[in-house]
């Protein structure tokens, strides 16, 4: 854990960044390191969800790195209760690719048992956070591609860019068997895109059961975007 002394003055999130001196936290998990030796956030701030607010913060100050887009917590919340509603109650739930932890605090508000979820991301700052904001979860520092175990539920909202998000519903296809279950955030159309071949392709493997526009846009793109429910044929 890094020590950090009081700020004694303390700017809104919206200046943080802007404002922050060198020795004061910088990452969401120095952030919270500094929560736990002070029992205060190093800044001044009234909502419910500091590690999604600093982190969209941060990214507009240092830029989004490795298409870190986060899921609004509306849309989170729309995801969690299709999951809830289509997944088998007794399998394991993937939070594939999870960053600050957005879709599992959503699942934790719908009433799934920590103990049900696991979590993994290929950002080491991430994971460390998201296993000490969600303790009795499981947790895995480790890309998509590396995961070679079977993914009953998987809820997720993976890389953007068309290449990635390709082999993102590859990976979904290898670690999924017949009548497994997924909920995605996903660009908008991209599951209609007939260029490459490999994203139709690799669709012919899914049964869609359910699609709807993302009704709140992302804090740090303007990309578009939909929840997609799909069913391992």
């Amino acid at each position: 854990m890094k020590i950090f002394e009081r700020i004694t003055k303390r700017y809104a999130l919206q200046n943080y960044y802007l404002r922050r001196n060198f020795y004061w936290p910088d990452t969401l998990p120095e952030i919270l390191d500094y929560w736990q030796q002070h029992n205060d956030l190093p800044f001044l701030y009234g909502g419910d969800n500091w590690p999604y607010d600093a982190m969209c913060e941060r990214q507009r100050r240092k830029g989004v790195y490795a298409s870190q887009y986060l899921t609004p917590d509306r849309t989170a919340c729309q995801m969690a209760a299709l999951a809830v509603r289509y997944f088998d109650n007794d399998s394991r739930i993937v939070d594939a690719c999870c960053g600050t932890g957005q879709l599992t605090r959503a699942l934790l508000l719908e009433g799934v048992h920590p103990s049900a979820i696991l979590g993994f991301d290929a950002d080491a700052e991430l994971v460390d956070l998201y296993e000490r904001l969600y303790p009795e979860t499981n947790a895995l520092r480790m890309q998509f591609r590396e995961i070679d175990f079977r993914c009953e539920n998987v809820i997720a909202n993976p890389p953007f860019e068309i290449t990635e998000c390709t082999s993102f519903l590859q990976w979904l296809s290898r670690t999924q068997c017949s009548g497994d279950w997924a909920v995605l955030l996903l660009p908008y159309g991209f599951i209609d895109k007939q260029r490459p071949k490999a994203v139709q392709e690799t669709m012919r493997h899914f049964i869609i059961h359910h699609r709807t526009p993302m009704q709140e846009p992302f804090a740090r793109t303007a990309c578009r975007a939909e929840i997609v429910v799909v069913e391992r044929a």
